[in-house]
C-alpha cells in the first residue's frame, strides 16, 4: 500500500475542488476511499514521500470505542470492512474517516488485517501486533478487546497523573513569578533599608541577601530555561521518551509500572494464540513485532531461536529475557505441567491488578511529593521576604534609640 493524493470535485452548479491524502492499495482503490456523496474523485496521484511528515495518531477516547464497537460487531458475525463501515456513521473528523475507510476497502481487496491498520501509519506497533495476533488465533473480538482494555488503563494512568501534577504545576508558576518578585524587589529594598539604618546583618540575613544577589543574575535565563523545558515536553515525543528513559533507571517504581505493561502486553498476546492452537514460535514472533522498540523484542526473538534448537520455552525465557522470574517461573510451570494457557490467563490478572496497584501508588507519590515542594517554596519566598525584618526589628529600634 502507498499514500496517494486524491483530487475530489463537489456536486452542484458552483463545483469545488479539493485534495486529500489517502492511503491505499492503489490509485483506484484511493479514488473509492475519498470519494462521498457530496464529493467525486477525479484523479488520485502518488504522494511524495517526507521523512519529516508527521501524521497524528488516533485519540485514545476514540480508538477505546472503535475497539469495543468493532469487538461488538465481530460477535455479531459482521465482517470488519463492514463493522468499519458501521462505525464510520459516527467518527466526525474527515481524516479519520478516511484512514478507517481505507482500511475497510484494503481488508476487502484482500489485504491482511494487519497490514491494512499499518499502512495508514495511525496506530502503534501493539495495536498492529495485537490484530495480528487476533487474526492468526481466528479470535480478531478478543484482541480488539485486549487493545480496548489496555488502552483505557494507559489512559486512567495519565489521567490520574495529569491530575496529581496539573495543579502544582500551575502553583509553582504563579511561585516562581512571585520568587522573581520577592528576590528582585522586595529583599533588595529590605536589605537597603538595613544599610540605611546601618544594622548589621545575622547570618540568616546574610544568607537570603547573598541567595538573592545570584538569583537576580540568573533569573532570567533559569525562567528561558525553564519554557523551553515545558515546549520541548509539549513538542517532542523523543525528549519525553528520553526523560522517561532517565526516570526509568533512576526510579524503581516507575520502571515496574513499565515493565508491567510491557509484560501484561506479552503475556495476553502469548495467551491469545497459545490458547488458539498457534504454533509457539509463531506466537513469539507476534509478540516480539507488538513489542516492538522495547528490550523484550530482541529477548523474544532469542528465545525463539533457542526453541528451535531443542531448549525448553520456561529455560530459554528464564536465562535470556529480563521479564519478572515469577512469569518465567509460571510459564515453565505450564510447560512441565501441560496447562500452559491457565498460567497465562493467571499471569494476566496477576499482572494486571499489580499494574493498577503500582499506579495508585507512583500517583499517590506524585502528588504528595509536588505538595511538599509548593509548600517548601512559598516557605522559602515568606522566610526570604520577612525573616531579615523579623531578625532586624530589636537592632533597628535599638539605633534608633542611640
Amino acid at each position: 500500500m502507498a499514500t496517494y493524493l486524491v483530487t475530489l470535485k463537489s456536486s452542484g452548479s458552483n463545483p469545488r475542488n479539493r485534495t486529500v491524502q489517502v492511503a491505499a492499495v492503489d490509485g483506484k482503490a484511493a479514488m473509492l476511499v475519498a470519494a462521498t456523496g457530496e464529493w467525486q474523485a477525479i484523479s488520485a496521484t502518488p504522494a511524495k514521500e517526507s521523512g519529516k511528515q508527521r501524521i497524528r495518531p488516533f485519540p485514545t477516547k476514540a480508538l477505546i470505542v472503535m475497539c469495543n464497537s468493532v469487538a461488538s460487531m465481530l460477535d455479531a458475525q459482521i465482517p470488519l470492512p463492514k463493522a468499519l463501515e458501521f462505525y464510520l456513521a459516527r467518527v466526525t473528523q474527515e481524516d479519520q474517516r478516511l484512514a478507517l475507510r481505507s482500511i475497510a476497502v484494503a481488508v476487502e481487496r484482500g489485504e491482511d488485517n494487519h497490514k491494512a491498520f499499518a499502512v495508514t501509519r495511525r496506530f502503534d506497533p501493539t495495536f498492529v501486533g495485537l490484530v495480528k495476533a487476533g487474526t492468526m488465533a481466528s479470535n480478531l473480538p478478543a484482541a480488539f478487546r485486549a487493545l480496548a482494555r489496555r488502552m483505557r488503563t494507559n489512559q486512567e494512568f495519565t489521567s490520574k497523573l495529569r491530575k496529581a501534577l496539573a495543579t502544582p504545576i500551575c502553583i509553582l508558576a504563579f511561585l516562581w513569578f512571585l520568587l522573581i518578585y520577592s528576590q528582585t524587589s522586595l529583599v533588595p529594598n529590605v536589605e537597603k533599608m538595613l544599610r540605611d539604618m546601618r544594622v548589621q546583618n545575622d547570618p540568616i540575613s546574610s544568607f537570603t541577601f547573598g541567595f538573592s544577589h545570584v538569583f537576580q543574575a540568573i533569573w532570567m535565563p533559569a525562567t528561558i530555561g525553564w519554557i523551553v523545558l515545558g515546549v520541548m515536553f509539549w513538542r517532542s515525543i523523543a525528549f519525553r521518551e528520553k526523560f522517561g528513559k532517565l526516570l526509568m533507571s533512576r526510579w524503581r517504581l516507575l520502571r515496574e509500572i513499565v515493565m508491567g505493561f510491557r509484560q501484561l502486553t506479552f503475556v495476553g498476546t502469548f495467551e491469545m494464540l497459545v490458547s488458539n492452537n498457534i504454533p509457539i514460535a509463531d506466537a513469539l514472533e507476534t509478540c516480539a513485532n507488538t513489542l516492538r522498540n522495547t528490550p523484550f523484542e530482541k529477548e523474544l526473538r532469542v528465545v525463539k531461536e533457542k526453541q528451535a534448537l531443542g531448549m525448553n520455552l520456561g529455560e530459554a525465557m528464564r536465562k535470556h529475557t529480563t521479564m519478572d522470574p515469577q512469569l518465567t517461573h509460571m510459564i515453565e510451570v505450564g510447560e512441565k505441567a501441560s496447562n500452559l494457557n491457565e498460567q497465562l490467563l493467571l499471569l494476566r490478572n496477576l499482572y494486571e491488578e499489580e499494574t493498577a496497584q503500582r499506579i495508585e501508588l507512583f500517583t499517590g507519590l506524585v502528588g504528595v511529593m509536588s505538595k511538599l515542594v509548593t509548600v517548601s517554596i512559598i516557605g522559602f519566598i515568606y522566610l526570604g521576604a520577612y525573616m531579615p525584618i523579623v531578625l532586624a526589628g530589636p537592632k533597628m529600634m535599638q539605633a534608633s534609640q542611640m
